[in-house]
């Protein structure tokens, strides 16, 4: 057991003492990443933006949401257009971070298309109280000119009862993931123990679960991936998105008629479970630098883990949604026009090249590929009628 060098505050290791001493690895990043009180999103100490601990493609440039709104304004029109009803649209959210993206879309409406905000309605989804607070400061001036955003619970929304677009951006990287590791050729969940003594943190195995041991067998008899894989070497190990299936199961059964968006960082399976990728994808971001040791200020940071191509579109598939496209983040926001922006900022502040160069260097940074570039979208969707097509500019 090797013991790693921590700063654990009191709050976790009485968590973890109360457990019994020893954690699944999934409770531990459910702890620090959503404790209402104490945890990196739960509490609302999460800051995002270049001045924060890390950004995301909303919080780093205004023109993000503008071009992803071009895609949404198109989807919607089509959906509505294919509605034998007058229902209302909706533009639903989860995890909204700090109001950034919703603020963006709803800046476009009203700049582009100001009539079509009466029949649109904006969700967000968040179980964090700490961040509900930044995003209603953040919507403050929309709310108040009487746009319609509301804040529910998942639960609160009726079964079939959305039409229109829901947007996970960046949303189920940071769901808790179970850890798996391979030693002496045996397969182990990964768990999370305290030193009483000392409150040091250090890494235990433990036996796996039944429902995570089906996982890993369903994936290697209808994906062909092995975990681990042939040869993996001693103390190999990786993550397994326990929850996305039964999260889209739920925003699936919440669909009346609809296109589901998911933005996150994945990887292919033959990456993602392969030998040389033998620490997995799990990483901490804090001050914009990324901090290997997951143990490193416990609720002060973000754990953040790859998604899996072919698990994310199976998973989906099999519940019903049928896959419409995937496309590389910096492909799609050039489809979009991403070229167009970059042009017109040279046009429209030639006053002011220090501005100018700001907003140039964050776009570039949505579309390189070692950056935000290779975020990759995938695009689902659901109809009351399966025949319906659905033309998205994002996707060639």
């Amino acid at each position: 057991m090797k013991s790693l060098p921590a700063n654990n505050p009191d709050w976790l290791i009485k968590k973890i003492i109360k457990k019994g001493g020893t954690i699944s690895f999934y409770d531990y990043m459910n702890f620090v990443l959503n404790d209402p009180n104490n945890g990196y999103y739960g509490s609302g100490k999460a800051i995002l933006g270049s001045k924060g601990d890390f950004v995301t493609s909303s919080s780093m440039s205004d023109d993000f949401a503008f071009l992803l709104s071009k895609q949404i304004d198109e989807w919607l029109i089509q959906i509505k257009s294919k509605l034998i009803c007058n229902d209302n649209l909706s533009i639903l959210e989860f995890g909204s971070g700090d109001g950034s993206l919703i603020s963006g879309i709803i800046q476009y409406f009203l700049n582009c298309n100001k009539e079509k905000l009466k029949n649109v309605c904006f969700i967000i989804i968040e179980p964090n109280i700490g961040m509900i607070k930044k995003q209603k400061k953040k919507l403050e001036k929309y709310l108040k000119l009487g746009i319609n955003i509301m804040w529910r619970s998942i639960e609160e929304l009726e079964n079939k009862s959305l039409n229109g677009v829901i947007l996970a951006n960046e949303v189920l990287d940071a769901l808790p993931v179970e850890r798996i590791i391979n030693l002496k050729g045996k397969t182990y969940r990964q768990a999370v123990s305290v030193d009483k003594e000392s409150g040091r943190l250090f890494f235990e195995k433990i036996k796996i679960s039944k429902e995570l041991e089906e996982g890993i067998s369903f994936a290697q008899e209808k994906l062909n991936i092995n975990i681990p894989p042939k040869d993996a070497p001693e103390g190999w190990t990786t993550e397994w998105h326990i929850d996305n299936k039964n999260w889209l199961k739920t925003v699936y059964e919440k669909i009346n008629n609809g296109i589901l968006l998911v933005i996150d960082y994945a990887k292919e399976a033959k990456r993602y479970y392969s030998i040389s990728h033998s620490k997995g994808t799990l990483i901490s971001y804090k001050n914009q630098q990324i901090i290997e040791d997951v143990f490193e200020s416990p609720g002060n940071c973000d754990l953040t883990s790859h998604i899996c191509i072919e698990t994310l579109i199976y998973d989906s598939e099999t519940i019903g949604f049928e896959t419409l496209g995937i496309v590389k983040q910096g492909e799609a926001l050039l489809l979009l026009g991403l070229a167009e922006r970059l042009f017109k900022i040279q046009n429209e502040i030639k006053n002011d090249i220090s501005k100018a160069l700001s907003k140039r260097e964050a776009l570039l940074r949505l579309v390189d590929p070692i950056c935000l570039g290779d975020f990759k979208w995938f695009v689902f969707s659901r109809f009351k009628k399966k025949k319906i097509k659905i033309n998205s500019s994002c996707i060639i």
